[in-house]
């Protein structure tokens, strides 16, 4: 007996002439059509089909359908002007102001451009708010995501605190753009964390990338602090991600700026005296808060000087010691003057602390210790400042840190040593008096010291830089690749000298011009050396990236701004990061016309732009604080 098989409805039949005007599915069940004219289902068979098209009752309701004429309308392309111009007042707002600010921005627009095509524009703070939120950021995220493709990426973390005390992760992402053909290092993402644990670190990351739809175990390298809970070898984040991502070699590379600082702070917290940092700090403290012992020393140092104005006299940050350097120089730079005004106020005010000071102006050692820590703090403020720049070759940076251990090294040694200081101990190759510097040599021969207190600034001077040496040298770990893979590099490394290659001035221009490379089979025979390469270029050198996440946090979420959202933080900086990696500003931005569309579609509200009485109120009114 032949086995019967039931007919599913097909959506083919839609399109034979017979049919196409009056058939139609039935929904949740394959095996019913349905007649839009005769309002009626039948069995799903083609046989079904023609016999219901020669019934009396289809004829009859088919009838008063032939004498209507069809009328094909063209279609209407939408202007996207209105669209054009709330994008861009909410770029505008995104970057320069609160969000409330447009309630009045938009309804000034109206009034005083009455003939301009954008007049009949309508954005208030909610609109304004959803455009954020539900159009542009989710486009320069898309960018981001888009841009990186299946590549390797490296992840900058670092954590802080917001204006409310909630403790924020910031994420950046460091990757080699192949449509840009540049290394790009952006804002990935505000995190709001429970608590500063490894466990709850990491459980933000991989929430964050989930949302995004960034592959985790694309992950090759992070950049932290040196802060235990981030590199702890068992339970820290660096050992957390390489159990999540399967990667044994994820490369942890430890901020050399911070590493910086870290050596800096022990050399002088070990070796220099306190009151020189007393001196700094309070020096800038006598002026802070007072306008007229500010005009009082200007007026004073303008006779003393001809009419020159001073400087203002800068603060040192207390979590930072190498911020110390600008406020050095300033210091150097009015010494005569700043103990002229300490020892008029310690005699018409009375003031201890002015007291203090003058007594420490007046003190030949202070001036020396100055004097001699000064060319020091410039030498590593320039080395922190190529580590903190996205502008630099990371391939020379290593030889900028040598130099600087070298320099710093060769200032206390026998000129005559022939000695590596990376790697041998230095002890037994000590200048029994070092040179520390002509303003130094200088001005301790004016003062005229004793021959012990002169020895004994020596002494001090080279057990700081002693102190200095193994505290900032550290390598970034090796990056690790399978046999397999490395034949292949070796085998590609050796003939890749064979080629004339013209970007050599750069790194990435030149891996540029090897990805771009083809032989007589239009192949790149240096594919995975490429690869091998972007993703060493990728690993990050500082979290510099991060910090700066943190200053426009702070810039946007401020005192008056603190019951703003995270999320609504978050898409303000996904389009101020945006426009900054485009090169553009908001009124030279060109937003996408599919992304445009989106504006006043039913996508584009969701539940978060209701108004909310909860803890997490996501608004962005300034005044609410002022007036309740």
């Amino acid at each position: 007996m032949v086995p019967k098989y039931s007919q599913h409805y097909r959506a083919d039949w839609e399109k034979m002439a017979d049919f196409k005007e009056w058939l139609q599915p039935v929904e949740n069940d394959t095996s019913k059509a349905y007649c839009k004219y005769c309002k009626c289902e039948m069995i799903a068979k083609l046989s079904v089909l023609r016999l219901h098209i020669s019934s009396a009752k289809h004829r009859k309701a088919i009838e008063p359908m032939k004498s209507q004429k069809k009328i094909n309308f063209p279609k209407v392309k939408k202007d996207l002007n209105t669209q054009k111009a709330e994008s861009s007042l909410a770029l505008f707002v995104c970057e320069h102001c609160a969000i409330m600010a447009v309630d009045h921005l938009s309804e000034l627009c109206k009034y005083r451009f009455v003939d301009s095509k954008y007049s009949d524009i309508k954005l208030h703070r909610t609109k304004c708010t959803n455009i954020i939120k539900n159009v542009l950021a989710p486009h320069f995220i898309q960018e981001i995501v888009t841009d990186l493709g299946d590549q390797e990426y490296s992840l900058l973390i670092d954590e802080s605190t917001d204006i409310l005390v909630l403790k924020m992760l910031g994420v950046s992402i460091r990757y080699f753009s192949r449509s840009l053909k540049k290394i790009i290092s952006t804002f990935l993402g505000l995190v709001e964390i429970e608590d500063g644990t490894a466990v709850s670190i990491v459980n933000g990351i991989k929430g964050l990338l989930a949302e995004i739809k960034i592959n985790l175990k694309k992950l090759i390298g992070i950049g932290t602090d040196n802060a235990s809970v981030m590199t702890g070898t068992n339970s820290g984040v660096h050992a957390l991600l390489k159990n999540a991502t399967g990667n044994d070699n994820l490369v942890l590379v430890r901020c050399v700026c911070h590493s910086l600082q870290l050596a800096m702070s022990h050399a002088s917290a070990e070796t220099l005296p306190r009151n020189v940092e007393f001196l700094i700090r309070e020096t800038y403290n006598w002026f802070s808060h007072s306008s007229n012992r500010r005009l009082f020393y200007k007026n004073m140092f303008q006779t003393i000087n001809g009419g020159s104005v001073p400087l203002t006299i800068l603060q040192m940050c207390n979590t930072r010691w190498i911020s110390i350097e600008p406020a050095v120089c300033r210091i150097l730079d009015q010494w005569i003057e700043l103990k002229t005004l300490f020892e008029i106020a310690r005699r018409d005010e009375h003031c201890y602390t002015a007291e203090i000071l003058y007594n420490m102006y007046n003190d030949p050692q202070n001036h020396l210790y100055l004097l001699y820590i000064r060319p020091i703090l410039q030498e590593v403020q320039v080395v922190n400042k190529l580590f903190e720049s996205n502008d630099v070759d990371p391939t020379r940076l290593y030889n900028d840190l040598i130099g600087l251990v070298e320099s710093i090294g060769r200032r206390i040694l026998n000129p005559t040593a022939r000695v590596d200081i990376l790697t041998e101990d230095i002890e037994s190759y000590l200048d029994p008096k070092p040179y520390m510097g002509y303003a130094f040599e200088t001005k301790l021969l004016e003062y005229n010291l004793q021959p012990n207190a002169a020895n004994y600034l020596r002494q001090r001077f080279q057990e700081t830089l002693k102190v200095v040496k193994p505290s900032i040298v550290e390598i970034a770990q090796e990056f690790r690749v399978n046999a397999p893979m490395i034949e292949k590099l070796v085998s590609q490394w050796r003939n890749i000298v064979h080629i004339k290659w013209e970007s050599l001035t750069s790194t990435v221009k030149f891996w540029n011009e090897v990805m771009q490379y083809k032989d007589a089979a239009d192949n790149n025979p240096f594919a995975e050396l490429c690869e091998f390469a972007m993703s060493l270029i990728s690993l990050p050198h500082s979290n510099a990236d991060v910090e700066r996440v943190f200053s426009q946090m702070s810039l946007v979420k401020t005192k008056l701004r603190n019951r703003l959202a995270v999320r609504t933080l978050n898409a303000i900086l996904y389009v101020r990061f945006g426009l900054k990696r485009a090169g553009k500003c908001c009124y030279s931005y060109t937003v996408p016309d599919n992304v445009l569309r989106s504006i006043g579609t039913k996508e584009y509200y969701d539940s978060g732009s209701q108004p909310s009485t909860s803890a997490d109120v996501d608004e962005d009114e300034d005044l609410n604080i002022l007036f309740p």
